[in-house]
């Protein structure tokens, strides 16, 4: 039994020491601190054997290898498009060995496009146009397809600075209409042949051509007649100048010629005048003879009636004079206002993507011709590019009325002074008629009271 009991008690002591072992506390887990993750973004300029080339707005040129990087991209990674690089580690002296990427996104670029005549084609993959009074060198895999002096249309992505094209990339290039294609459009426009003189409603340019691209070849000044010989379909007059065809848009001529409306309109005035004088003249008679009638009467009632005669005659002469005045204030009031008809506007909003001497590009790839456009004072060739504009322009050409920046005001010159003048010139006319009408009225009072 002494023996039984003290086996009971060493497998109980066995126990308890095997417990004690298992409630030991765990040592503490290593806990490891996770790397900074830094972010990078610019323009993408090669992509090739997975690295990739980007230059940021710091002006650094940097290269990534991003085989083990996930990519975000809609339609690859191209030249032109902006990257945006996250990694982690350091980056420097533009030294990106110790850099591990972990995402790129691919951001693809804005296209812009610029036409120009092809000066001369490089045996480097290289073309030079001529835009604007502009030359810029575009490198492309095409530029052997294209020929000097033909027109081009190049769609670049990235950034164009003033001439330099060393971050523009060329996504296409095609050949311009030529000149037989245009020759061919020319031909779809109808013409009626016509042999008649019109005038100009407004001073106009004349073109060698029926377009606002054409060529200016001089001015019709306001009122000045020529020789129609044409009227197109496409609302362009053909006429002589200089012995030569040239052509004149329809809305600025008129078969009427304006010297003659004036003429006619001072012959109806003074017909008017000269019939009032005849009735005045009538009307002296009838007075003469009806004084002399009253001169059989008594000394008193003849110098009474010669008095009354002659109150007679002056209120008939004055009345006279007033319907003159009259007639005068009606034709001065009924005398056309002549305006020079402006053709209309429209506008267009964008970002600025080039500024030249007398030009502006938009993000939108249209350039407008400025010269004699009124510029917002906030707008210079240096600030200019990147800004969002609002370009007011002549609808059917691409001349600019006015530029200034979105969310500002034009701080132009108002030209709504001519409309205006024309409504005060018509309420001093109307009030001119009225106290005419007032004179006539009082003057017919004062002589049947009389």
């Amino acid at each position: 039994m002494k023996k039984l009991t003290a086996l009971l008690l060493a497998l109980m002591m066995v126990f308890a020491f095997a417990a004690c072992g298992e409630s030991e506390e765990p040592e503490p887990e290593t806990t490891t601190e996770a790397a900074a993750t830094h972010e990078v973004s610019g323009l993408v300029e090669d992509l090739s054997d997975a690295n990739l080339a980007i230059y940021t707005e710091a002006d650094q040129h940097l290269t990534f290898n991003i085989e083990n990087a996930s990519i975000e991209s809609e339609d690859g990674i191209k030249n032109g498009d902006t990257a945006i690089v996250e990694y982690e580690g350091e980056i420097s002296n533009g030294d990106t060995s110790e850099c591990e990427v972990l995402k790129v996104t691919d951001v693809a670029a804005v296209e812009t496009t610029i036409e120009g005549k092809v000066e001369s084609v490089g045996s480097d993959n290289t073309v030079t146009i001529s835009s604007n009074g502009k030359q810029f060198t575009f490198k492309t895999d095409k530029a052997s397809s294209v020929k000097t002096g033909s027109t081009v249309k190049i769609k670049y992505a990235g950034i164009l600075e003033g001439e330099d094209t060393s971050h523009a990339y060329v996504r296409s290039m095609e050949v311009a209409e030529t000149t037989e294609a245009t020759e061919a459009t020319k031909g779809a426009v109808s013409i009626k042949a016509v042999d008649e003189t019109v005038w100009a409603t407004a001073d106009v340019n004349v073109r060698a051509d029926s377009s606002t691209d054409a060529k200016k070849v001089g001015t019709l000044k306001k009122g000045k007649k020529i020789t129609r010989t044409g009227v197109l379909s496409n609302g362009w007059s053909r006429v002589k100048y200089d012995n030569k065809d040239c052509y004149i848009a329809s809305s600025y001529l008129t078969l009427k010629d304006p010297a003659a409306k004036k003429e006619t309109k001072a012959t109806k005035t003074e017909t008017k005048t000269e019939t009032k004088a005849t009735e005045t003249k009538a009307t002296e008679s009838k007075t003469e003879t009806k004084t002399e009638a009253t001169e059989s009467k008594t000394e008193t009632n003849t110098v009474t009636e010669e008095s009354q005669s002659d109150t007679d005659t002056q209120t008939v002469t004055e009345e006279t004079e007033s319907q003159t005045q009259e007639t005068e204030s009606q034709t001065e009031a009924t005398e056309p206002q002549t305006e020079e008809t402006e053709p209309p506007t429209v506008t267009a909003k964008g970002v600025v993507t080039d500024v030249g001497s007398n030009s502006l590009t938009l993000d939108n790839g249209t350039t407008y011709n400025l010269k004699g456009a009124k510029v917002d004072g906030s707008l210079s060739a240096d600030n200019a590019i990147g800004q969002e504009v609002v370009v007011e322009y002549y609808e059917n050409s691409k001349d600019a009325v006015s530029v200034y920046p979105v969310g500002g005001s034009k701080s132009l010159d108002s030209e709504s002074g001519t409309g205006s003048a024309t409504t005060i010139a018509i309420i001093l006319a109307l009030i001119a008629i009225a106290i005419a009408a007032i004179i006539v009225f009082l003057r017919n009072r004062r002589k049947n009271a009389a």
